[in-house]
């Protein structure tokens, strides 16, 4: 793509899972990231099962659940939706645990501006 070329980003095509992970770390590397990176097989499953493509933003909980699925990219990519889904989810976890571990110490719910 003519902007990576700009941003200096050049990396062939992967045609084998062991050059899709290079780049991917090559990248993460790059972007100084210190979140897991996950890589997707040559057959691009996970990619097609999420409409990945060209960027998207998903939560998935403890659970196993998606707890945010945001719009497709580039004007559907809203990392502030994200953030706040995930404080609320790290919130709603807070409470199970306290649930959990005594029930009658539950904290009160958050206020929303909903």
């Amino acid at each position: 793509m003519s902007s990576n070329d700009r941003a200096g980003v050049k990396i062939a095509q992967a045609t084998n899972f062991e050059q899709r992970v290079k780049a991917a770390c090559s990248c993460c590397e790059a972007m100084n990231m210190s979140v897991p990176l996950l890589v997707d097989g040559m057959d691009n499953r996970v990619g097609e099962a999420y409409s990945g493509h060209p960027d998207r933003l998903y939560l998935i909980d403890v659970d196993g659940t998606v707890a945010y699925k945001g719009g497709r990219g580039p004007f559907g990519f809203i990392p502030q939706e994200l953030e706040q889904s995930l404080i609320l989810s790290i919130i709603a976890a807070d409470r199970q645990r306290a649930a959990d571990s005594d029930p009658g110490e539950v904290p009160p719910e958050p206020p929303t501006d909903r």
